[in-house]
């Protein structure tokens, strides 16, 4: 066709005429199981064993058999699209409020991480792991701690938080906070942080508030009343909460821990600060806070990060006191198995929604731990905070970072420490302590979890939609607890494979038919009757198996069902030979993994077995543990209650509906059929070269694309097929005869 120019030149075009067709790969798994770990009803693909473990968490008592189905299938290869199953049971844990149900990622986004939660963190994966993390918070907190004499007369210093404090020298800020630290012995009982106490003073009984406890050193600090108390503690002077007492023994620090103002000097020796009462009093010494800040006993931050103070952004911004750091701790070591394991830190990140690091990525805390927390998600900022500013609210975090931020400061009290750390539990510190709890497992009944078969069947209805979702086995994993139970979750997974009838599905018998009976014949009627409630299918596999596996991450022996193992071998005879290939026999069908069998059936078995759709796994002395059958879930005798006839139609459909695709919207004439056929004859000849059918046809032409159907924008072709059979029965006569016969004579 000449191209449309205006003047003279050269114009070139290009025709693709090179669609071609290719081989089908099959070895996409599918399974939906009650994890212990991981994000609930979102699809993952896990490529081998120890990802599983490292996703969804390792077997245990209750979810074994999901789990072991989905581990035998990876070890023959291929990619198994996992999912987590739902549960009314199922919570995440916080660390207060009332647990919820973060499914995943799109979950939180869309229901959490905008809204008014009741929790400030809450672990991403549901379940009771979740219940051993840890979350140690700090920010830039106090600048100092100055340490006082004491009143040479009268009564104690009265300094009160959130005051201002200056010195001569120039420099200004706030009280953060004042105690009194005392080394104490005589020691009855065990004091509790942010309780009321008396002390004695000169014989006058005083309210005292225990802000922190540390037994080992025997220091107890104290924080006095507003309004202050009356005398001068001392030593010698006993201490009472409750049925706990101490005496203080000599060593008396009065410590006053100060916030400087932004562009303050810093306070030194010998300045003196005056109290809320006007008494002045001059500065013993001064320490930096943050050098003996901790977040665990004897485990201080400083070794962790330097002190969180102004990030450049927010230094240019014209803000103060952005940063701070975030470490996730795994508490009591039932996640990592080691206690106090750190799990993951976030060092300097901003309270300012708008902060960036210094190569432009974001670097506002809510968004970092959004982004980058493998652990926990945010829920609500920290309200417990000292007020940089007058105005406490111009101070809130997830402003802009052109501001002066509040800084944390605790005032809970003993609920800022875990239990049996009381060191922790410093009232008024830079250290917040947050352990998640509440977090919640599937219900479990009978040594397993209980899962509703609606649960289930919406895990599998993820993946029904072809067009968005290439899977090639679905694996039951156990077919249920009861009968009825099996009937309902296996006959939900027939219609989604009726439905797709690009895959097939894999299923073995129910426990209680198999598992803790002696007698084979009982077995094999249990094993008939329960697949005789079940549909007919050519997309459906039936196997009799439970094998005995190792499970080494519990050390124990279990028995698991073959499904996994059947699907396996399917996708091994992929690689190995072809899809068109049965799985079964003893060139491809060896079972992997099996110690023993629960059920081997005999001749006899078999032969009732095989009649009822069920394909037999036998285990043969020397020669291992076997599939020793290929059939189909059909229920009428054709080609396709094979499994290698039914896994040929789904690899030619597969490949032929690809070519298929690429001719919409192209002309519909004579041209394209011949085109289409071009592209679909060659791939056929491979197959029938390669063993899968023994002759084809393909018909695209005006005969069965009549001009009415053209008009309607209708393209047909017929693909006539005769398969490959596989070779189930086997009949050797062997015929003795006399000396002077001619083997001609009789072999007619």
């Amino acid at each position: 066709m000449a191209a449309n120019q205006s003047s003279p030149g050269v114009v070139i075009q290009e025709r693709d005429l090179t669609t071609i067709t290719t081989l089908s790969t099959a070895n996409v798994g599918v399974i939906a199981a009650p994890f212990e770990q991981g994000p609930v009803e979102e699809i993952i693909d896990i490529a081998n064993e120890r990802q599983l473990a490292d996703v969804f968490g390792k077997p245990n008592d209750n979810n074994y058999e999901y789990w072991y189905t989905a581990a035998q299938f990876l070890s023959y290869g291929g990619v198994l699209k996992t999912v987590r199953v739902t549960s009314t049971n199922l919570k995440n844990a916080v660390d207060t409020g009332t647990a919820p149900l973060i499914k995943n990622f799109q979950d939180y986004e869309t229901n959490y991480e905008n809204a008014n939660n009741n929790w400030t963190w809450a672990s991403k994966t549901p379940g009771s792991k979740g219940n051993s993390i840890g979350i140690f918070m700090t920010d830039a907190g106090a600048d100092q701690i100055a340490v006082l004499p004491a009143p040479s007369s009268g009564n104690e210093h009265e300094f009160v938080a959130d005051e201002a404090v200056t010195a001569a020298s120039g420099a200004a800020g706030k009280v953060y906070k004042y105690s009194i630290v005392l080394t104490v012995d005589t020691i009855v009982g065990d004091f509790v942080p942010g309780v009321s106490t008396t002390i004695s003073i000169g014989g006058s009984n005083e309210a005292v508030t225990v802000l922190s406890w540390d037994p080992a050193n025997k220091k107890l600090e104290i924080g006095l009343p507003s309004g202050g108390v009356t005398g001068i503690i001392a030593d010698g002077q006993t201490i009472t909460q409750g049925t706990n007492t101490c005496d203080i023994n000599a060593t008396i620090e009065r410590r006053l821990y100060v916030a400087l103002n932004k562009d303050s000097i810093a306070f030194a020796a010998a300045d003196a600060v005056a109290d809320t009462n006007s008494t002045s009093v001059a500065i013993t010494s001064v320490r930096d806070e943050y050098d003996e800040r901790e977040y665990l006993p004897g485990v201080k931050w400083v070794n962790v990060a330097p002190r969180p103070e102004t990030s450049k952004f927010a230094s240019e911004a014209g803000g103060h006191r952005d940063e701070m750091h975030i470490v996730v701790i795994d508490i009591d070591g039932k996640i990592t198995g080691t206690t106090g394991a750190l799990l993951e830190r976030f060092i300097g990140v901003s309270k300012g929604s708008d902060a960036k690091t210094s190569v432009g990525e974001t670097n506002y805390y809510v968004n970092v731990v959004k982004a980058r927390s493998e652990y926990i998600y945010w829920g609500e900022h920290e309200t417990s905070v000292f007020n940089a500013t007058a105005t406490a609210a111009d101070g809130n975090w997830g402003l802009s970072s052109a501001r002066q931020f509040n800084l944390l400061r605790s005032a809970a009290g003993s609920t800022d420490y875990p239990a049996g750390r009381t060191t922790l539990g410093s009232k008024n510190n830079a250290t917040f302590y947050y352990r998640l709890a509440s977090g919640a497992d599937y219900a479990a009944s009978g040594g397993v979890y209980t899962v509703s078969n609606t649960d289930v069947a919406t895990a599998y209805e993820l993946l029904e939609d072809p067009e968005s979702q290439t899977i090639d086995f679905i694996l039951t994993g156990p077919s249920g607890s009861t009968d009825a139970e099996a009937l309902a979750k296996i006959t939900s997974l027939v219609n989604i494979v009726e439905e797709r009838r690009d895959c097939m599905l894999f299923v073995s018998p129910r426990r209680g038919n198999v598992i803790g009976l002696s007698n084979a014949n009982t077995i094999t009627n249990n094993i008939i009757s329960f697949f005789d409630t079940l549909p007919s299918s050519s997309y459906v596999v039936f196997d009799s198996g439970y094998k005995y596996i190792y499970d080494k991450y519990n050390d124990v022996y279990r028995y698991i069902p073959c499904n996994g193992d059947v699907a396996g071998l399917c996708l091994q005879t992929t690689e190995v030979a072809e899809p068109w290939f049965s799985p079964a026999g003893f060139q491809r069908g060896i079972v992997r993994n099996a110690i023993k069998l629960a059920y081997t059936p005999n001749k006899t078995q078999r032969d009732r077995l095989y009649g009822a759709r069920v394909n037999p796994i036998v285990s043969f002395p020397g020669q291992g543990v076997v599939l020793f059958g290929d059939k189909t879930a059909q229920g009428f005798a054709s080609a396709f209650d094979r499994i290698n006839v039914r896994r040929l139609f789904l690899t030619i459909e597969r490949v032929i509906s690809g070519a298929a695709k690429s001719q919409l919207f192209e002309q519909n004439d004579a041209a394209q059929r011949s085109l289409f056929l071009n592209i679909v004859e060659p791939y056929m000849r491979e197959v029938q070269g390669r063993r899968g059918v023994t002759d084809f046809l393909i018909k695209c032409d005006d005969d069965n694309n009549p001009p009415e159907a053209v008009d309607r924008g209708e393209f047909y072709a017929e693909i006539f097929v005769k398969p490959t059979r596989t070779i189930n029965y086997i009949t050797l006569t062997f015929t003795a005869t006399r000396t002077g016969v001619a083997f001609q004579e009789v072999a007619n």
